[in-house]
């Protein structure tokens, strides 16, 4: 089924907290957006893997999404191999996404720098005929990198000030993973109440750059063609 983007996440809760307000903007505006969940997160201090996938399942519902596609990839395992790539070259042929979101390659966990990679080259793949199994070659329009842990160049910002408290609904979803219960011992970076508020404190940081209340932060790598300033000024509503 065709889709408009498609969010690639290494772990199940990454695309909530990293670009989960861009999600909703554009389902809300009736687009077509998917996510793709490499792994389980079975190695995870906290919750299992089924409750991590009721969770997901949870918070797809919160956000509108078309669908959610878990590929079982093991974590620590996420490098450009054939047996990752192809399945994700399948499933972006099957979908044939417009623009692709996946994380920033430089990041604190290994395994978002790997998927970071994968995903490049995997969209590259997706349009070379011969390469892989026999769908249809698709190449996605473009990628856009959002940021998890570690921030890196900034090249534009989503306004996500009407979407920001259904962010929050759908990362909230994943109760095993940012609520610790009184006696718990299994306390994480993720888990303590501080977490959260710095993904609101980035949020408005970001935000404030474009004058609004909140805003989500992307990378584009390939330059941008823009043949009239004045004309993309008006576009973007910009004032001085």
């Amino acid at each position: 089924m065709a889709l408009d983007m498609l969010v690639v996440g290494p772990h199940p809760d990454d695309v909530e907290l990293a670009c989960g307000g861009t999600i909703i903007t554009h389902t809300d505006k009736n687009y077509r957006v998917g996510i793709v969940d490499l792994t389980d997160a079975a190695m995870s201090t906290r919750g299992a893997p089924d409750t991590r996938a009721h969770e997901a399942d949870t918070a797809a519902n919160l956000m509108g999404v078309t669908e959610r596609i878990r590929l079982g990839f093991k974590e620590g395992a996420l490098e450009c191999k054939v047996e990752n790539l192809y399945p994700l070259v399948s499933v972006i042929r099957s979908t044939k996404p417009q623009v692709v979101l996946a994380p920033y390659w430089d990041d604190r966990h290994p395994d978002h720098g790997d998927t970071s990679r994968l995903v490049q080259n995997a969209c590259f793949w997706a349009g070379v005929p011969k390469y892989g199994d026999n769908q249809h070659p698709h190449r996605p329009q473009r990628v856009l990198f959002y940021f998890l842990h570690w921030m890196g160049p900034v090249s534009m910002v989503v306004d996500i000030s009407n979407t920001f408290d259904r962010k929050l609904a759908a990362i909230r979803a994943y109760h095993s993973q940012f609520y610790a219960r009184p006696g718990d011992s299994a306390f994480t970076y993720i888990s303590r109440p501080e977490f959260l508020e710095k993904v609101i404190n980035r949020a408005r940081y970001y935000g404030g750059l474009i004058g609004a209340e909140y805003g989500e932060p992307f990378h584009v790598r390939d330059m941008h063609r823009e043949p009239d300033l004045i004309e993309w000024v008006n576009r973007q509503g910009l004032t001085g």
